[in-house]
């Protein structure tokens, strides 16, 4: 895994990765909703411009996850369990993503 502190990251990119995690952070206490985090996580996502490729291969591949379980409950009209392990897993790892 390729870590933000091994990449040369401008000013701009410090900002949008910062808001990421605050989105996380806002969800994970439950103040947005899992739709308003795949929303701006994805937004973000595709404003960074210094952050290596593999980087942000690896964030979307977390970050699909929780698209393909919004989608799926959406398709469903079921609710999401907080407790889901694969949303648990995708969060762990964006947050890992972010952390390092």
């Amino acid at each position: 895994m390729i870590l933000l502190s091994d990449m040369n990251i401008s000013e701009y990119d410090e900002r949008q990765i910062s808001l990421m995690k605050e989105t996380l952070s806002l969800f994970e206490s439950e103040k947005v909703t899992l739709k308003k985090l795949i929303d701006n996580l994805e937004g973000l996502l595709f404003c960074l411009q210094s952050v290596d490729i593999q980087w942000k291969n690896d964030f979307h591949e977390y970050w699909f996850v929780l698209e393909q379980i919004y989608a799926v409950a959406l398709f469903r009209n079921e609710s999401i369990s907080p407790d889901d392990p694969d949303l648990l897993d995708a969060l762990r790892h964006l947050n890992e993503l972010l952390s390092k």
